[in-house]
């Protein structure tokens, strides 16, 4: 009987096999459907939606009287409200509602003062021109605006519309920054916040930083700027993230550098410098939070953190027959090095070495081994992340994985009694007793 049939047979079933698991099995680490740009503004609507254009009055009616708020809403982010040809906006009255019966009556009649609207409304006119900021899974804005229990916070709590004009006006053309370098230009002879004014409004976003391994940047020394960089113009303009750095949303080596800047020591660190994972553009904030208590710094658990990336792994790895990593009984870092560099996928290392720490009695030394433990290592007979045939095989019989490197035999394979080699090679990956592996 010729190996062609069966290897095709086999080629064939773990092809159909790869391009049907993401089909077959649960999506993860997708955006779940209460976080979607449609979800969120029919959660929060506009309590302007309602309104008939004739009631609006135009922003030039309100620099009549609010001449001291029109100067400091052109030194905020918000400064092109002024404009409302250009921005496209209802100007003032897209914060504050319409303003026909407050113009109606001398400045009487009722106005809406975002600050003092409650939590919903709140969110409503912010999320008018700011979904992204819910729609963004990294922001942490979510868990504030659902607050304890559930009880919705206003966006107004932390963000500032109109700022003391006497501050650095707002520049839209400056930032977003890439550097602590370019921050420190732009905002030079400005001090940066204390780590406690920070703390007025990204204490409820990092509620474990006191636990965190730099819990000290609190105490002292340069704060939150040690990562963030100069945060005066951020406080200045209202919050606007543009004029502060973030490190999810730099470039990887520059996301990077922040965190060298303190931990340039460690063989962690040494290994990253031209690790696998660095040279695809992953960065230490990708994995790792800042913020989180020391020891759990990961962002989610490895399974679900690597498979962001990995998908075709993760999928393997809900197969009948696998590496227990979506329950925890093993982890990916017990046999990739995340911080490695070298691609530990093509070392011997990883394809038997690693097998043994767990399997010394298959791949410990024997007197008469099988070659291919040698050669290839486990993984030439085993998926190492999950497979659908018995004892994560590559093949779905013993006898047609065997005939890959075994094509010529003495039996006849056409006989029942040849159907399963491991009958009488029972000891396939090696013995010490018989050079043909037999009991």
């Amino acid at each position: 009987m010729s190996p062609r049939p069966a290897r095709s047979a086999a080629a064939l079933a773990a092809l159909l096999t790869l391009f049907a698991l993401p089909f077959l099995l649960p999506a993860t680490g997708e955006e779940t459907p209460e976080w979607t740009e449609p979800a969120v503004r029919a959660r929060f609507p506009s309590p302007d939606a309602a309104a008939k254009p004739e009631t609006y009055v135009g922003s030039i009616e309100c620099k009549d009287c609010h001449e001291d708020r029109w100067k400091s809403l052109g030194t905020s982010f918000h400064a092109e409200l002024r404009n409302e040809k250009k921005s496209g906006s209802r100007g003032c009255e897209s914060c504050h509602g319409p303003g026909q019966a407050h113009v109606d009556d001398a400045g009487d009649g009722p106005i809406r003062d975002p600050a003092d609207a409650k939590p919903e409304a709140a969110a409503g006119i912010c999320l008018t021109c700011h979904a992204d900021v819910l729609t963004d899974p990294i922001e942490g804005h979510r868990a504030w605006i659902a607050g304890p229990k559930g009880a919705l916070r206003s966006c107004t709590t932390c963000h500032s519309i109109h700022v003391d004009a006497k501050l650095p006006a707002f520049d839209d053309t400056i930032g977003p920054f890439r550097t602590k370098k370019a921050l420190a230009e732009a905002a030079k002879g400005l001090d940066a916040p204390a780590a406690a004014v920070c703390g007025k409004c990204h204490a409820a976003f990092h509620p474990e930083m006191k636990r965190s391994g730099h819990a000290d940047l609190l105490a002292g020394g340069e704060g939150c700027a040690a990562c963030h960089g100069n945060g005066a113009l951020h406080a200045a303009s209202g919050g606007e993230r543009r004029k502060i750095l973030q490190a999810h949303r730099l470039p990887a080596k520059e996301a990077d550098r922040l965190c060298m800047d303190c931990h340039e020591k460690g063989d962690s660190v040494v290994r990253w410098t031209c690790a696998e994972h660095a040279r695809e553009g992953v960065s230490c904030v990708t994995c790792h939070d800042a913020n989180a208590p020391k020891g759990k710094t990961l962002r989610a658990s490895e399974f679900e953190l690597c498979g962001g990336c990995h998908k075709d792994v993760q999928a393997k790895m809900r197969l009948p027959n696998r590496h227990r990593a979506d329950d925890g009984r093993v982890t990916c870092s017990e046999c990739h090095d995340p911080h490695g560099n070298t691609s530990k996928l093509r070392d011997m290392e990883l394809r038997r070495d690693v097998c043994g720490d767990c399997h010394a009695e298959k791949t410990q030394p024997f007197v008469h081994d099988h070659g291919i433990k040698r050669g290839e290592g486990c993984t030439a007979c085993h998926d190492p992340h999950g497979s659908p045939n018995r004892r994560m095989l590559t093949h779905t019989t013993t006898k047609a994985l065997c005939l890959q490197c075994h094509p010529e035999t003495p039996h006849d394979l056409a006989r029942p009694r040849f159907d399963n080699c491991i009958s009488c090679h029972t000891e396939i990956h090696g013995s010490d007793l018989d050079r043909l592996m037999r009991r």
